[in-house]
């Protein structure tokens, strides 16, 4: 049976048949001031994740990815809605994962309605939208310490 559809974005049910919003209302609530980003994450391997992310380093000092509550994004067909899915359950009872860097291919922004039902899914505060001149602002920061870093 499927699972609720939310603007657009379906969650979908875990094998023991709860919904991924009912696994996580144990999980403490995340503010929208807490350390990190909701991002896209597009991994090498063509798998695309959506979670809070942390700059971190692995145990050799390399740059490495913190996800926080990753949910696994998937499309089954292309007038289908996209449904959400836990990432690591029926693996390990941990609910985050560091990443190396080589693992990560792209690093995106979600869309509005992505972003609302993953935080409401994994219990965190959604961030506002932003305008389209502090996309801007953050483009041209983001640019700028690129450069500034080579």
């Amino acid at each position: 049976m499927p699972g609720p559809v939310v603007n657009g974005v379906k969650l979908s049910q875990s094998s023991a048949g709860s919904s991924l919003a009912q696994a996580d209302e144990s999980v403490p609530f995340l503010p929208l001031l807490s350390e990190g980003s909701i991002r896209l994450v597009l991994l090498t391997s063509g798998v695309m994740l959506v979670a809070r992310l942390r700059q971190t380093t692995d145990s050799d000092g390399d740059r490495a990815y913190q996800l926080i509550r990753p949910l696994r994004l998937e499309k089954h067909d292309d007038s289908g809605p996209w449904s959400l899915h836990s990432y690591l359950a029926g693996l390990t009872p941990q609910r985050n994962v560091v990443m190396l860097k080589a693992a990560v291919a792209a690093l995106l922004e979600p869309e509005a309605r992505i972003l609302q039902a993953y935080t409401r899914s994994t219990n965190q505060e959604c961030p506002p939208s932003e305008t389209p001149v502090e996309r801007l602002k953050k483009a041209f920061q983001e640019f700028t310490d690129s450069i500034e870093s080579h």
